[in-house]
């Protein structure tokens, strides 16, 4: 605590009386210091300045130091700027002496604030009217200086930093290109390569808004216009003919048109020249148009022309870029038709017929033909025929006779019925067409000469039952005849009244019942099946063996077909469940051998396992807690197979129910054994602090109960919980000033867990729960005492009584004071040292004004307010008043009779206050002819 010491001492002169000195009122400022934002408009009102003495007076305020920065207005008091002041460039502090004419004077401090400004891009006036234009070369090389973009910011001094960017990027006549790219610390422009620049690709023109961000976000931007040069720079492309060939006739007339030459340039307003490589004498060129036209006579008569031509042509643009093309000129002969047979060179042709047994080497057909040019052989070739006909016919190149080839041999059966052969007759020595084109149709005669062959029949022996019905398909003879439309028919070699066969299809079937217990039928069987053509000329024999096997016709058959048992879910993995017991009737094996065979399903495949015949449980334990079993009515139902080895295999299934029945074997388990909640002391009953959550794997599934076992105290408890919900709620209000935390201990325990509910198998846990009361602002400060009261003298300055206020749930700190009445002219104020308490002091003018002269005791009740949470939300600010009763006394001395003078009295009035001694000194002098 402060420790507040006044200690007066007086002298009093006798015969003199004392009296107070002059009294001047403060000079007070509205706003001080004032922070003045460096863009303000010049004019508007920055404070106030207000003195009661010359209030309403004219020319009553002034400046004390000259400046032209601020004006005061001399009536009002209104301190206003002249000027837009410049934080880079101007002076940042400002102290300025108003002054009323009286004793006291007051210091303004003007502060210039630093207001963020935008960059200036105007350094280019082009750059920001979007004019800035610069030109270069589509070759332009990358990574070079292209354009700087320049860019003031005032605030730099400061430590801003600006970032330039493109934001946009169009390119015409065509879109889409991003070629260039801007250092974002310098703001030079360059080409990044990203695409690149080709004035022939249709890029002719790059329009790019540039801005310049500074640290704040604030910009400016402009436009450069960068247009493309287009350079020389393709080659012409030369159109290729098809086949890199032209074919003309011998007979072309001189200068006459062979073909035109076309070649491109990308390059715009390029002319192209078109020339030979070598020089030619039998075409011409022009090198305008690219033209190729005929300069001598082509003729093949003429010994020294030739056939084929290599021509290599070159194509020349404005850039001295040259491609050039190799192509070829073939001249084609021309000759006189050759005459042929009418009735092969005409309509349908020809049309023969052979027999498919026709010998190699026979003659089939002679075309006639003669060629009218002199010193010509014609020649015969085939230009088209019908599948394989080549193989089967041969024609005479000379002679033009069709004959039979020595292999291979016609089948009227697989071959095609008729070949077609297109011949040409042509000059042997000539390149020219043929002359005449005719066709010779073959079509085959069908001849007798196949034998039936077998498709299918039965390699193994056949294997059949004793007990198959008449008429049973045993099996399918299948045999064709290659000539066509000749049919096949079956029969058996021999008499055989157990089976009969099917004349037409083939089929044999059983005749009559067949016993392989009866003596007199045969175990085995060897069939012979003959198959015939129409009219028996061809036939094919094959056989058939039919074993005659044993059935097997009696299933196994056990001493009990169904089983009902229940055990509990805990019951030993290994335990037996059940031991089968069955027999198979038939005397034979493999008909009479037994197996067992679990039928399981996917819930139960692991469960249980079958060895033999005896069931058991495992390798997985029964478990009744499952959502999937509490489906099932918490059984299982199997079956086993019980079957023979016989063919057909016969079974028998046994069925096995067995019902479990619910053990509790699971504590209940949780994320965590101890919880941590808080909750706002001023939450209303019934509240939700938080919730407990465990879970419990015995079916039926978390059927947990919550119940507080301990550390819930009071009456009633300030707790409780929804024992089903685990939910913990508030059941009592809630002081944290007297209580901030409570540790309760709560029981989970499960319930409803056995198929017999029994109290002393139920399992629990329990968990460790702290609560965290949260402080809300309910007290408000209370001041001890309520009420003082205290005498001063009118010649007091300073601080002279202590205020003791405390808040329960706030700091000292977090205290502010204020006097709201009672504090006329403003005679006392509030002192206040660091975080505690404050002080009440006398103001700047009690002396001088109010208690001038004053002959009786002046009192005044000042009403001081306390509020608390400091800075926080005013509407959760609680307040509390205490009331200051103050008594000043006059000082006074009263003149003696005695003419004797005595040496001045001084009266100190020395105060500590927190280790810090303050003095004042009032020299008081008293002589027969003054007063003070």
């Amino acid at each position: 605590m402060n420790i507040f010491k006044i200690l007066l001492i007086c002298g009093v002169l006798l015969g003199k009386s004392l009296a107070f000195s002059s009294i001047v009122a403060e000079i007070q400022i509205l706003i001080n210091p004032v922070n003045l934002p460096e863009n303000k408009l010049p004019g508007t009102e920055l404070s106030r300045a207000y003195d009661k003495d010359v209030a309403g007076k004219p020319n009553a305020y002034r400046f004390l130091n000259e400046t032209k920065d601020f004006v005061i207005d001399a009536n009002s008091g209104v301190i206003m700027a002249t000027k837009i002041f410049n934080y880079e460039k101007d002076s940042t502090r400002f102290l300025l002496i108003v002054d009323t004419g009286g004793v006291m004077r007051h210091v303004l401090t003007i502060n210039i604030i630093n207001v963020p400004e935008p960059p200036d891009c105007t350094v280019n006036p082009l750059f920001t009217s979007g004019s800035a234009t610069i030109e270069i070369a589509e070759d332009y090389p990358l990574f070079q200086f292209i354009y700087k973009v320049n860019v003031t910011d005032e605030d730099i001094v400061h430590g801003d930093r600006l970032t330039f960017s493109i934001v946009t990027e169009l390119s015409g006549p065509k879109r889409g290109a991003h070629s260039f790219g801007i250092d974002p610390v310098n703001g030079v422009v360059s080409l990044r390569g990203e695409d690149a620049l080709d004035f022939d690709a249709g890029y002719h023109t790059f329009q790019l808004s540039v801005r310049a961000t500074d640290s704040a976000g604030l910009f400016c931007q402009g436009t450069i216009i960068i247009n493309i040069q287009n350079i020389n720079d393709e080659k012409p492309q030369i159109e290729p003919f098809p086949m890199d060939s032209i074919n003309v006739t011998e007979k072309k007339p001189i200068g006459d048109f062979v073909a035109r030459v076309k070649a491109r340039d990308h390059d715009e307003d390029s002319s192209i020249m078109y020339s030979f490589k070598t020089h030619q004498k039998m075409f011409g060129l022009d090198p305008f148009t690219g033209i190729i036209t005929v300069l001598q006579s082509l003729s093949l008569d003429n010994p020294s022309n030739s056939r084929i031509y290599s021509l290599e042509v070159e194509a020349r643009d404005d850039g001295n870029n040259t491609s050039s093309y190799m192509f070829t000129i073939f001249v084609e002969n021309v000759d006189d038709p050759i005459s042929c047979d009418p009735n092969f060179s005409t309509g349908a042709g020809v049309s023969l017929s052979v027999a498919e047994n026709i010998l190699p080497s026979a003659f089939i057909y002679a075309i006639l033909s003669r060629d009218p040019d002199l010193g010509q052989d014609v020649e015969f070739l085939i230009l088209n025929s019908s599948t394989n006909a080549t193989a089967y016919f041969a024609l005479g190149s000379h002679s033009g006779i069709i004959s039979k080839t020595s292999e291979p041999l016609l089948d009227y059966e697989t071959d095609p019925k008729s070949f077609q052969l297109v011949i040409a007759v042509r000059n042997r020595d000539s390149l020219s067409l043929e002359s005449c084109v005719g066709t010779i149709t073959i079509n085959i005669q069908n001849v007798n000469d196949e034998s039936p062959v077998f498709i299918y029949r039965p390699d193994a022996p056949i294997n059949i039952n004793e007990n198959l019905p008449v008429g049973t398909k045993l099996a399918k003879f299948t045999a064709t005849d290659r000539d066509i439309e000749d049919a096949v028919h079956y029969e058996f070699i021999g008499t055989q009244k157990a089976f009969a066969i099917s004349e037409d299809l083939g089929d044999v079937t059983i005749a009559y019942p067949l016993d392989y217990e009866d003596e007199s039928t045969p175990n085995s069987w060897v069939l012979y099946v003959r198959v015939y053509d129409n009219e028996r000329t061809h036939s094919t024999t094959a056989t058939l063996t039919v074993i005659l096997q044993d059935v097997n016709d009696n299933p196994p058959r056990c001493s009990q077909e169904i089983y009902v048992m229940e055990l509990p879910e805990n019951i030993p993995v290994g335990t037996p469940l059940v031991s089968l017991s069955c027999t198979d009737g038939d005397g034979t094996t493999p008909n009479n051998n037994i197996t067992y065979h679990l039928i399981k399903d996917s819930f139960s495949n692991k469960t249980f396992t079958l060895t033999n015949s005896e069931l058991k449980i495992g390798p997985m334990h029964l478990d009744y807690d499952n959502s999937v079993f509490s489906g099932m009515d918490f059984k299982y139902t199997l079956f086993v197979r019980v079957s023979d080895e016989g063919i057909p295999v016969l079974s028998t299934i046994i069925r096995i129910i067995l019902r479990v029945s619910r053990i509790n074997e699971l504590n209940p388990t949780g994320t965590m054994m101890t919880f941590t909640l808080s909750i706002f002391e001023n939450s209303p009953i019934d509240a939700l602090v938080g919730k407990i959550t465990y879970t419990d794997g015995d079916w039926p599934f978390n059927n947990l109960r919550y119940a507080i076992i301990g550390g819930n105290f009071g009456i009633p408890p300030k707790f409780y919980i929804e024992s089903d919900t685990g939910m913990i709620k508030l059941l009592n209000s809630l002081d944290r000033e007297a209580v901030s935390q409570y540790k309760i201990a709560v029981k989970i325990t499960d319930v409803a867990n056995d198929a017999l509910p029994d109290p002393l198998r139920q399992r629990s846990v329990i968990v460790q729960v702290t609560i965290h009361v949260l402080n809300v602002n309910d007290e408000p400060p209370v001041c001890t005492p309520e009420h003082l009261e205290i005498q001063i003298y009118a010649t007091f300055r300073g601080p002279f009584i202590h205020l003791n206020c405390l808040d329960k749930d706030s700091p000292q700190d977090h205290l502010s004071y204020s006097i709201i009445g009672g504090n006329t002219n403003n005679q006392f104020t509030l002192w206040r040292e660091g975080a505690e308490s404050p002080f009440l002091a006398t103001g700047q003018n009690f002396h001088y004004d109010l208690f001038q002269e004053i002959q009786d005791v002046v009192t005044f009740q000042l009403l001081i307010e306390v509020t608390d949470e400091l800075g926080e939300n005013t509407t959760t600010q609680l307040t509390a008043t205490t009331t200051v009763i103050i008594h000043v006394l006059p000082w006074t001395t009263t003149q003696p009779t005695s003419s004797r003078k005595t040496p001045p009295t001084t009266c100190l009035i020395q105060r500590e206050l927190s280790g810090i001694v303050y003095k004042a000194a009032l020299d008081i002098c008293c002589d027969s002819d003054s007063e003070h």
